[in-house]
């Protein structure tokens, strides 16, 4: 059996608890490395706004891109998780129909 074929344990407070943990760990440097696009993104922007040797449409598109795609990093993470729950969750389910 697989990690993700074996069911969680949600029946007690410390099976929630690590099966909360698994879910967090899932994808952990994607989300930092959307998180930091987004970041990026944000100072460049405001660095376009008001600082006048950044204020080039080149810069505000680059600033939009890179918060777009952190943004969309973050969301193909959020879809990763709950298919990810939604598996382990019918591996659960299937046990309890054997």
């Amino acid at each position: 059996m697989h990690a993700t074929e074996i069911p969680p344990d949600l029946s007690s407070p410390e099976g929630r608890r690590v099966y909360r943990q698994e879910l967090r760990s899932l994808a952990k440097g994607w989300r930092r490395f959307g998180f930091c696009l987004v970041s990026v993104g944000a100072i460049l922007f405001v660095l376009t706004r008001y600082r006048l040797d950044f204020a080039t449409p080149g810069w505000r598109i680059t600033a939009w891109s890179l918060i777009s795609l952190g943004w969309l990093i973050f969301i193909s993470v959020i879809v990763y998780r709950t298919r990810y729950h939604k598996r382990r969750v019918a591996a659960h389910s299937r046990s309890y129909d054997a």
